[in-house]
């Protein structure tokens, strides 16, 4: 398996630059066509107010000023893309959508998303105004049917990809991560294979262990071994991360939500802790 179609979506000029140099780094090691995706966000019809004349105004001023900044990021794409992209390494493309009429961006996304191998997106910045139109790395692991490779906002260390962890429970979307990982898997120097001890669940898939899981990963080529078996800290969450930061791994492949996403909202969440929290890559598949 390789990655030959990559989409890397582009919506904050501050954190384009930490997102591209993982996205073309990814590119030229599977030789792929990098899309560049940025999606305009979309008026949102107020309900009627005193000040119901005002608010489209500011709106569309906003909607100008994200123009400015795509027009920003546009060229830095093709900067970045033009002087990383040697003969024979990785082709690109830029593309805008404009979301002027629909509720959502990702209404826009999803159809170039599911015609790609991987999704490449920037870890959301609760901070960031425009975070509920535009960052949406969870809907995009959880709707596309493809794997989201979501870079943080504050790494520990450049993109690497060279050493792998993978957090192994036995269930469906764990599965569907680490087979959706194995173009990167193939490539790193160092897997393991961590098994998530969910004996207090009631949802547990059962004792699969995790050796069935590196044998099948050596019969692709992976070099991989299986860790002792890990019984959770605080949460899930939290216990993957630390192990992950512990012994320095520079990404983390996981499946995404188990539970409803209102589940994991209520009651907290491994899926909801790790995209809130983490400080090294993470490839998430649903």
């Amino acid at each position: 398996m390789t990655y030959k179609t990559i989409l890397v979506h582009l919506n904050d000029e501050r954190r384009l630059p930490g997102l591209m140099a993982a996205a073309t780094a990814v590119a030229t090691r599977q030789r792929a066509h990098l899309i560049g995706l940025s999606v305009i966000p979309p008026v949102i019809i107020p309900p009627t107010s005193d000040i119901a004349i005002a608010i489209p105004t500011m709106i569309e001023a906003h909607r100008e000023a994200y123009r400015l900044q795509e027009t920003k990021m546009k060229a830095a794409f093709e900067k970045i893309t033009g002087e990383s992209a040697a003969p024979g390494s990785y082709t690109a493309e830029w593309r805008s959508l404009d979301a002027y009429h629909l509720g959502s961006a990702i209404q826009l996304i999803m159809p170039v998303a599911r015609a790609c191998d991987l999704i490449m997106v920037s870890q959301a910045d609760p901070n960031w105004e425009t975070t509920v139109m535009l960052d949406f790395p969870d809907m995009l692991a959880t709707d596309s049917g493809r794997p989201v490779l979501v870079i943080p906002n504050a790494p520990k260390a450049p993109f690497a990809a060279k050493r792998i962890i993978v957090a192994w429970n036995g269930r469906r979307e764990a599965t569907r991560a680490v087979f959706d990982a194995l173009a990167l898997l193939k490539q790193a120097d160092e897997v393991k294979v961590m098994w998530i001890d969910p004996r207090d669940d009631s949802d547990t898939a059962g004792d699969l262990p995790a050796a069935d899981m590196c044998a099948a990963l050596a019969r692709h080529g992976v070099k991989c071994e299986e860790t002792a078996s890990v019984s959770p800290r605080h949460s899930v969450g939290e216990t993957l991360l630390f192990e992950a930061t512990k012994y320095g791994w520079d990404m983390l492949v996981m499946g995404c939500y188990g539970h409803s996403r209102m589940r994991e909202f209520i009651l907290g969440g491994a899926s909801r802790h790790v995209l809130g929290s983490m400080t090294i890559p993470v490839l998430m598949s649903h």
